[in-house]
């Protein structure tokens, strides 16, 4: 395998405990779930604000905070980029093209895509023009808080973005059993995982979440 070890994003933290093991664990990214009352992992925009604070606070490190956001009305956006708290923004919905360009405009954007539903690389190649990085996904954000979206098959659409110079982050169905072969095959720049590092919907497990990580650096230090 050629290139740079991949960054890794834990996605839909909770707890300060498991948030503080993220940044023990060396995660680059970490994601809160923000405002979207159908996720297990979801927390309010007053909490998103307390968690990062006390994370800021308490917890230095070389990570990014993520918010993920669902169709999030563009006040509450607009207001979550002027508090400062996100390093990240994360759309995950539906969101127009021309959101897109706004808030790309004013902070670092990841767009999610349905990788199921695209029917080939021109139906998102506009959007990726808009954003800092496209995140493939598995499944729909109703599919993914209900743990239904399965696992991440469109290989052909993740080689043909790579391909034409778009940053894009791999998602879906990822965990210890089958990151290996993720590494090995895509060779991706970003991977996220969210349940794959879960005892239950919405909890995650410290156990897991060092699973998931060394699976990953043996993978790296394997190929050195």
């Amino acid at each position: 395998m050629e290139g740079k070890k991949c960054k890794i994003k834990f996605c839909g933290m909770r707890d300060n405990p498991t948030v503080a093991y993220a940044v023990d664990l060396k995660v680059n990214y970490i994601g809160f779930v923000v405002d979207f009352s159908k996720s297990p992992r979801s927390v309010s925009i007053a909490e998103f604000h307390r968690k990062v604070k006390w994370l800021r606070s308490n917890h230095d490190g070389n990570y990014k905070v993520v918010a993920v956001t669902v169709d999030m009305p563009l006040d509450n956006l607009e207001f979550m980029i002027d508090t400062g708290m996100a390093d990240v923004i994360q759309l995950h919905g539906n969101e127009h093209i021309s959101v897109c360009r706004l808030v790309g405009q004013q902070i670092e954007t990841w767009k999610a895509v349905n990788a199921k539903d695209v029917k080939g690389f021109e139906e998102i190649s506009g959007m990726a023009e808009s954003v800092d990085k496209i995140l493939l996904e598995s499944g729909s954000a109703i599919e993914k808080a209900k743990n239904t979206s399965g696992a991440f098959t469109n290989e052909e659409l993740y080689h043909s973005l790579v391909k034409q110079g778009y940053d894009v982050v791999l998602s879906g169905g990822l965990d210890a059993g089958n990151i290996a072969h993720y590494l090995e095959t895509l060779n991706p720049r970003i991977i996220d995982v969210s349940r794959g590092i879960e005892s239950e919907p919405g909890v995650k497990s410290k156990q897991k979440m060092r699973e998931f990580m060394d699976v990953v650096n043996r993978f790296y230090s394997d190929e050195k």
